[in-house]
This record gives structure tokens, sequence and C-alpha cells, in this order.
């Protein structure tokens, strides 16, 4: 049988009174843990505010946000710049066999196209599914409809 919405609102409304309580005594035991209040009194919001900016730096949402997406595009750059340049050839000889493989440093291939026997087939995945993430991420489109002549 299915449940009735009748108790789920009402516990959702218990549940939202006692997330309130404790969000107040959360706060009032951290800034205990920081040194700011000493007591129970003294709550004001602004000198609070004034001493929790010389003991830490307060940033809201809206800028770790802007700081997370800043660094996200210095690493998407930083691939892209690596995937601009080339690798160098480095030949190696196989002992065994005595065959020569030239390969390639930044693709890591030899002159055949295939990966040298020591390189993980995930890890190749991995690298290529980073290297596509980071071409779709940087992709603009050329034209659009309003620039397509009639």
């Amino acid at each position: 049988m299915g449940r009735t919405n009748r108790s789920r609102k009402r516990r959702d409304k218990m549940n939202l009174i006692k997330k309130a309580r404790y969000e107040a005594k959360e706060l009032i035991r951290l800034k205990r843990t920081l040194g700011i209040m000493e007591t129970d009194e003294g709550t004001g919001d602004h000198n609070t505010m004034e001493s929790l900016k010389e003991i830490a730096t307060v940033k809201t949402g809206k800028e770790l946000k802007k700081e997370r997406r800043t660094k996200e595009e210095e690493e998407l750059r930083y691939e892209m710049e690596e995937a601009r340049e080339k690798g160098q050839n480095v030949t190696i000889v196989n002992e065994k066999t005595g065959k020569t493989h030239i390969y390639n440093t930044k693709t890591l291939k030899d002159q055949h196209g295939s990966y040298p026997p020591w390189f993980k087939p995930k890890k190749t995945a991995k690298r290529m599914r980073k290297k596509a993430h980071a071409q779709k991420k940087n992709f603009k489109q050329a034209w659009t409809v309003t620039n397509v002549p009639l």
C-alpha cells in the first residue's frame, strides 16, 4: 500500500524546525571554538562578523564558485597548451627481438601507432577522456543561425 502524504508533510515540517534549532546551536559552538564568543551573551551579529574577519577569511558562495571556475579554466588552458605542444621522438631498441621503436614522448605511441607494452589500457582511456573533455569544453561554434546568409 502507498504511503500517505499527510504524515510525510508533518514529518518534514518538524524536521525543518529541528534543523533551525540545531543550526543556531552549531553556530554558537563554532563561535566558541574560534574564540569569538566566550559566553552565551553578546550575540551581536555586527561585532561577531568583524571579529570573525580578523580570525578567518569570510567568502560568499559566489566568490567560491568564481574561484573554482577560474581554477578549472586554468587547468583546461594548460591541457590545451599541452595538446598544442609536439612531443620528441625517442628511439628504443628491444633487447630480446632487436627491433627499434620510435616513441613520441607526448602521445606515447610508436611509429606504427601502438602503445608500448607497459602502458595500461585503462590509463590510455582515461587520458583520451580527459583530452576529449578539454577539447569539447574549449569548442566555440564558428557560425550560428544569425550569421548564415539568406
